[in-house]
């Protein structure tokens, strides 16, 4: 998720070391992952520098402490086969992002400001297909094609960087969970836990307040714990005071806070990586009561429901990610990268109980486009067997493959297919028709202006 403002196009080993330098996952649902492409020459050619239209004295700019960057990224994905008929749908997001360095710009070592805009747009394929699958088989897609306010923190680093206060509008994943987003499927991409949960996790664009604490304990290891206002109230698209504006929205029933706890170890070196193990506990109102069978999340949507049944209270989950570096083919971040993520929900409450993807990317696969990638991943969702659908017990399995084209140093493009096996669990729609697996090929396309 954070996304910080810098997103793709670059190996997995930019985003793995940026995610031990800063502490945090590297992030977003969704495209902000990674830093700028770098360009095959260092020129300011239109078509090998990396941004489309040019420095524009950004680099001025940042030496002064004040980096920014707007980037887009649009996925586009059609069906062949699955669902209720053969469609294709567009969505994407342009977003700005904006780093203040509060050393340079007001005498305070260590002090950052972050801020980041993000506008979507789009329609989702699993609607307009009639596929009834738990993740989006175009993960940008989501929580309103509205402008949302997405970030506005202030980040304090102290004792020698030992130590991180952080606290604002933040997304939870701009810190916790597995960070990268390279998968056009969202079993993929971002916070593996909002994946599954997000009636009450919300992954990128969503921010909520939120105060972060990261310790660097020991070389290559560290201790992060944040606490989030649990309230979904956050996820309106229709009251800007609250999704755009910092204001602090009304309680409601299902108010609490949320507290994830993730522990990092960050291997430096030829082999780089981030393992992550973590959990979280959520105090607010459970949505289901606990009462086995009435578990009522909205699949695919993560929707939260008008009535809550009950005043059971608390839910919880524990999850791992691995990010690894596996091979060094050559300069730089040519080589291969796996990652493996794993998830487990509160049985007594969780529609989708755990989630488990596992993948592989090669950077420079061919000697003479040293930028462009290969990448391939494979999971599952499962449905709780307690949930009232015919879908129960039953695990999603995607397999996802793509190449990527460095177009130019300023723009990526990804060409990508995916086959969903047993959408939704046991391939059921809401009618309770059984449908076919669902074969989907698309293309995603990043710029950074």
């Amino acid at each position: 998720m954070l996304p910080r403002f810098v997103n793709t196009a670059c190996a997995w080993g930019v985003g793995i070391a940026l995610s031990s330098l800063i502490g945090g996952a590297v992030h977003a649902a969704d495209f902000s992952t990674k830093a700028p492409p770098v360009p095959y020459a260092e020129t300011e050619d239109f078509w090998t520098r990396p941004y489309l239209f040019g420095d524009l004295g950004r680099t001025r700019l940042k030496e002064q402490g004040i980096d920014l960057g707007l980037t887009l990224g649009n996925e586009t994905v059609g069906n062949l086969s699955g669902g209720d008929r053969n469609t294709a749908a567009n969505a994407g997001q342009l977003w700005f992002g904006a780093k203040l360095d509060m050393a340079k710009l007001a005498g305070i070592p260590g002090g950052t400001v972050g801020l980041t805009l993000v506008q979507r747009f789009g329609d989702n394929l699993n609607t307009e297909a009639g596929i009834p699958a738990l993740q989006l088989t175009n993960e940008v897609f989501g929580r309103g094609n509205i402008f949302r306010l997405t970030q506005l923190y202030y980040s304090q680093k102290l004792f020698n960087d030992q130590l991180e206060l952080k606290g604002g509008r933040l997304p939870v994943g701009s810190d916790f969970f597995f960070g990268l987003c390279e998968f056009i499927n969202l079993t993929f991409c971002g916070g593996q836990p909002g994946n599954i949960q997000g009636g009450y996790i919300y992954n990128w664009p969503v921010s909520q307040w939120a105060g972060v604490v990261h310790y660097n304990f020991a070389r290559d290891f560290q201790l992060s714990v944040g606490v989030y206002d649990a309230n979904p109230t956050y996820l309106t698209t229709s009251d800007p005071s609250i999704y755009f504006l910092p204001g602090v929205p009304g309680s409601n029933r299902a108010s609490g806070v949320m507290v994830p706890v993730e522990l990092v170890w960050a291997p430096k070196g030829p082999l780089n990586g981030t393992w992550r193990l973590g959990g979280w506990y959520d105090s607010a109102s459970t949505i289901d009561g606990g009462l086995p069978g009435v578990i009522q999340v909205i699949p695919g949507v993560g929707g939260v429901p008008d009535q809550f049944l009950g005043d059971q209270r608390g839910r919880y989950g524990v999850y791992e990610s691995i990010l690894q570096r596996l091979t060094v083919d050559g300069p730089g971040a040519v080589g291969w990268y796996t990652f493996l993520n794993t998830t487990v929900a509160d049985h007594r409450t969780a529609f989708q109980d755990y989630q488990i993807a596992l993948g592989f990317r090669h950077t420079g696969t061919f000697s003479w486009r040293p930028q462009d990638e290969v990448g391939f991943a494979v999971g599952t969702t499962h449905v709780n067997t307690a949930a009232l659908s015919p879908n129960a017990g039953g695990n999603e399995v995607p397999i996802e493959v793509w190449y990527g084209w460095q177009a130019t140093g300023w723009m990526n493009l990804k060409f990508d297919a995916q086959y969903v096996i047993n959408p939704g669990g046991r391939g059921f729609n809401a009618a309770g028709v059984k449908t076919d697996n669902a074969w989907v090929l698309g293309m995603r396309t990043e710029v950074h202006f």
